[in-house]
């Protein structure tokens, strides 16, 4: 493991996303709302108005959602080299985001968290990337 590898970190649910960045592992992580600009937010009422279940309405969006960060992540891949990806989601959402991950993203992925952080503070998720790290090496 290369200390200077750069690191993507997705914290994602169903709805929103964070991604921020390591420079180097162990180093300090950088909110970058940047990467996320013009991606958009599906609803529940995006759909088509004959849906019987509320919760496949939801799940469509969720997937929806998931399945557009997932592009945006690969861009990301591309444009700015990341040697590690470290994915923060809740069960759910971490499987829907995994699905739609392309290889090449999928290769980099070292660890994940499947639990609910979107709005968790920079320090606990500092905390959560180096668990991840950690369980990926044990």
């Amino acid at each position: 493991m290369t200390p200077d590898a750069r690191t993507l970190i997705v914290v994602a649910d169903g709805r929103r996303a964070r991604l921020l960045e390591q420079p180097r592992i162990g180093g300090s992580l950088h909110d970058r709302p940047e990467w996320l600009s013009g991606l958009k937010e599906h609803h529940e009422h995006d759909g088509p108005s004959h849906i019987t279940h509320p919760g496949d309405a939801r799940d469509r969006a969720e997937k929806a959602f998931l399945r557009d960060l997932a592009k945006r992540l690969d861009d990301l891949n591309a444009r700015h080299g990341f040697d590690q990806v470290i994915l923060v989601a809740p069960p759910r959402a971490l499987g829907h985001l995994r699905r739609g991950l392309s290889t090449a993203v999928a290769r980099k992925v070292i660890g994940s968290d499947a639990h609910e952080r979107v709005d968790a503070t920079i320090i606990t998720l500092q905390s959560v990337v180096q668990a991840a790290r950690f369980a990926d090496a044990a």
